[in-house]
């Protein structure tokens, strides 16, 4: 039966086998695999609509194939990438329809997709974005960004719309040279802001001047310095309001704190490599410029800094000087060695080694054992008996041819042996400043450390059972820690460690390694290029071997007889040389080392150089005179409460009344004759007259608004000083944009604005310099940029605008408006 059984089980396989062989070759040329290869074809060109319609084609040929499947899973995913990649390109065009189409392509050929899906729905919300924009608002490059790109875009206008402090830009950029008797604190502070061109704010609740008038003198002096003197002299603090104003208070610790401004600022550190350099700089920081809000981001080695202006200032100052690329040293480490061994081994000699000569009892066969197995030899005969074993009746027949002994023999031996070896290695290595660096030229060897078990009695235990090993580097192993100096000059600390393996030892059943080591430990200081040996490693060792017959050996002469002499000479040296060269010395200037002023005990406060005309962007200014002189004020006595200015070699652009004095300064133009009534009289104003263009304007909400101030028929224009008014709930002015026409000859003009949009305000000056004249003509002064912020009607007016000529006469007054709609 089970033979039978067996029979009908083999003959089923074998059916089974024949019935599924062929199928398998068959399917092998199949449509579906040509379509497959295909498929893979179309892939390799990067076709994926094409090898996915194969691929799908494959499959529903034989939908239970796995090759197909896998093929075709992996393709859908690729074509579904590949829609997603194009989609996002085009919406970046701003071709939104287009765009959700391709993404609707791919989540169709991928359903699983679940970025085809966001795409599609962030997509769908763009284009309803759009729909909804007002035509004016419409942007074609803000079209195609996402409702996140669309924010951060946002918010890096506001980011580069943060102002930093205010940087005081004086109408006037001349010297100022002013001598003042007598003058209390607000008098001192206008009459330097007017020569300079400069609005002066008093804190309300500033002390009333002391009771003792300051006297200043002030010659070539910058805006700046004239203030601090000031301010040192009155106790009194100022800080910039904008580019035309200061304002000014009692200097005290909580007119500081309430007034002082404060800055946030990021600094980046690009040669920080590690934490402990990074709390290095915020502890200095802490300690020298008292910084209390900082913050270390290790990520980006950033710090967060923010404190008063000064600080901040004195922290930069700090951070430039700390982080500064590391010097770097390239060291030549050349390791020379020397090894030589010398062997003589001279013997001429009958026993050299001295007498061994054992006396062997070898007994006759007649004398031997009865019944001793003898060894028969070639010839049959039996060879002599070899036991030592004799009966007791045989003793008395021994005699000396029982005994046999070997005499020695003679030597004659002369050798001589001589080995030299060099060994030279010459590794470079590169070290950062004050950074340890090594270098390891060997192998590791492993040593047994900790218990181990030997074997007991034979039993057969590993002794490698409990024993635990540890890996030794063998060979050059270099450790270098540079120091660059000022002048070329290194400081190296070395540890140099030279080792090799004289031998093994067996301890307990572990071979032990026998090690051989030479190490240096050492702090030089060299110059660039300079080369320090260290030599002296040197080692000889000789070794003397006699042997011999005892007696023989030392009687004189005879006794090379009876003697042999064996001689050692092992000698070694060592050699290391150590050749530095700078790679990178630290960067520190003059800069860098010298010292500059920042404040006192209780207040940072730094002081600045004053600018050339090249960096405030403004004309050279003429020559002073060699010897200015001071003028006496018309009309004025002498007296010591009147203010006495030094004139400059040429006037201001504008001539100040100063407070205090009825007469204007000597350097002021000439005042125009008066009417009987006490007013002046007003020089004819000709044909100039000053319109807004467009005459009308209007604009959606968040809209721009663009309009110029025009002047027509200007004879020797010099000055347009102006006050703008607007609603500040319809209307904000985003930037006034200096004209053409005072500059159309190409001469350098004087331009300052001081926009306030919470009060619907702007102040507005433009001026030619004195030395370059008025211009004759008609342009455009400024040009406002206004934006739509409210709905409503208003009216943009410049009340009272005097145009001025090149001697300060007004030329023209008027009021022009302009009327808006924002809709």
């Amino acid at each position: 039966m089970l033979n039978a059984k067996w029979l009908c089980k083999t003959a089923g396989i074998a059916v089974l086998v024949v019935t599924v062989v062929p199928t398998a070759v068959e399917a092998r040329t199949r449509k579906g695999d040509k379509l497959l290869a295909q498929s893979r074809a179309a892939e390799v060109r990067k076709e994926w609509d094409q090898a996915l319609s194969m691929a799908e084609e494959a499959l529903s040929d034989d939908p239970a194939d796995i090759a197909y499947q896998l093929h075709t899973t992996r393709m859908r995913y690729y074509a579904s990438q590949y829609h997603l990649d194009v989609g996002k390109k085009i919406r970046e065009q701003g071709q939104l329809e287009q765009a959700l189409a391709e993404f609707e392509k791919a989540y169709g050929i991928n359903p699983a997709s679940q970025m085809a899906e966001e795409e599609i729905t962030r997509t769908k919300r763009m284009i309803e974005r759009e729909k909804n924009k007002p035509a004016a608002e419409q942007k074609p490059e803000e079209r195609g960004m996402t409702p996140v790109q669309l924010a951060r875009q946002q918010d890096q206008k506001r980011f580069a719309a943060m102002r930093p402090l205010p940087d005081l830009k004086p109408l006037n950029p001349e010297p100022i040279n002013l001598k003042m008797n007598n003058q209390p604190t607000r008098v001192l502070f206008e009459t330097v802001g007017k020569l300079a061109g400069v609005n002066v704010l008093f804190d309300p609740q500033m002390q009333a001047p002391p009771a003792r008038p300051q006297s200043i003198e002030l010659n070539n002096a910058t805006l700046d310095e004239a203030l601090d003197y000031l301010a040192l002299v009155t106790r009194s603090y100022w800080k910039p309001i904008s580019s035309n104003a200061i304002f000014v208070t009692d200097d005290n610790p909580t007119k500081r704190r309430e007034f002082e401004d404060w800055v946030v600022k990021v600094f980046y550190l690009s040669n920080v490599t590690s934490q402990q350099e990074m709390q290095e700089v915020v502890t200095a920081l802490r300690t020298v410029a008292e910084i209390q809000k900082i913050f270390t981001y290790q990520a980006q080695n950033a710090l967060i800094v923010r404190a008063e202006a000064d600080k901040v200032a004195l922290a930069e100052k700090i951070i430039s000087d700390l982080d500064k690329p590391k010097g770097e040293v390239l060291v030549d480490v050349l390791v020379m060695e020397v090894n030589r061994a010398k062997t003589r081994n001279l013997a001429a000699a009958i026993a050299p080694n001295g007498i061994n000569s054992p006396i062997v009892f070898t007994p006759r066969s007649s004398i031997a054992v009865p019944g001793t197995p003898t060894t028969p030899t070639t010839g049959g005969t039996a060879a002599p008996s070899t036991s030592t074993s004799i009966p007791l009746s045989n003793i008395g027949n021994i005699s000396t041819r029982d005994f046999s002994l070997t005499l020695p023999g003679g030597l004659l031996n002369a050798l001589i042996n001589d080995t030299n070896s060099k060994v030279l290695q010459s590794p470079q290595i590169r070290a950062v400043d004050n950074t340890k660096v090594s270098l390891k030229i060997g192998d590791k060897i492993p040593y047994a450390t900790g218990s181990f078990q030997p074997g007991i009695g034979g039993v057969g235990i590993n002794p490698l059972v409990n024993t635990q090993f540890t890996f030794l580097d063998v060979g050059v192993n270099v450790d270098i820690t540079a120091k660059v100096h000022s002048f070329n000059e290194v400081s190296l600390h070395i540890v140099i460690e030279i080792s090799n393996v004289k031998d093994r030892i067996d301890l307990g059943g572990v071979q032990e390694p026998e090690v051989g080591q030479t190490k240096i430990e050492s702090d030089i200081r060299l110059k660039q290029g300079e080369v320090n040996l260290i030599g002296g490693l040197m080692q000889i060792q000789e070794t003397k071997t006699i042997s011999g017959v005892p007696g023989l050996a030392s009687i004189p002469v005879i006794r090379r007889l009876f003697t042999s002499e064996t001689v050692t000479k092992d000698s070694q040296e060592l050699v290391i040389a150590l050749i530095p060269h700078i790679v990178r010395a630290p960067d520190i200037t003059d800069v860098n080392i010298r010292s500059i002023s920042a404040g006192n005990s209780t207040t940072v406060k730094l002081t600045y150089a004053p600018q050339t005309a090249a960096e405030k962007q403004q004309p050279a200014t003429p020559p002073a005179a060699s010897a200015p002189v001071a003028q006496p004020v018309p009309g004025v006595p002498d007296s010591p409460g009147t203010p006495t200015p030094i004139a400059p070699n040429t006037p201001p652009a504008t001539a100040p009344q100063l407070p205090g004095v009825n007469a204007p300064p000597a350097t002021a133009p000439p005042v125009p004759p008066a009417k009987p009534d006490g007013q002046a009289v007003q020089p004819p104003a000709g044909n100039a007259r000053v319109t807004f263009v467009p005459g009308q304007a209007s604009a959606q909400l968040n809209g721009t608004i663009t309009v110029s101030l025009m002047v027509d028929n200007a004879t020797d224009l010099a000055s347009t000083p102006m006050q703008v008014r607007f609603d500040p709930k319809i209307l904000r002015l985003n930037d006034v944009v200096r004209g053409k026409l005072l500059a159309s000859d190409g001469q350098q003009v004087a331009f300052s604005k001081n926009v306030l949009n919470d009060t619907g305000e702007a102040t507005v000056n433009v001026s030619r310099f004195p030395t370059t004249g008025g211009i004759t003509g008609s342009g455009s002064i400024v040009t406002l940029v206004f934006q739509a912020v409210g709905h409503g009607d208003t009216v943009i007016t410049v009340p009272q605008l005097v145009l001025r000529n090149s001697q300060s006469q007004p030329i023209l007054t008027a009021s022009p408006q302009l009327a808006v709609t924002v809709k």
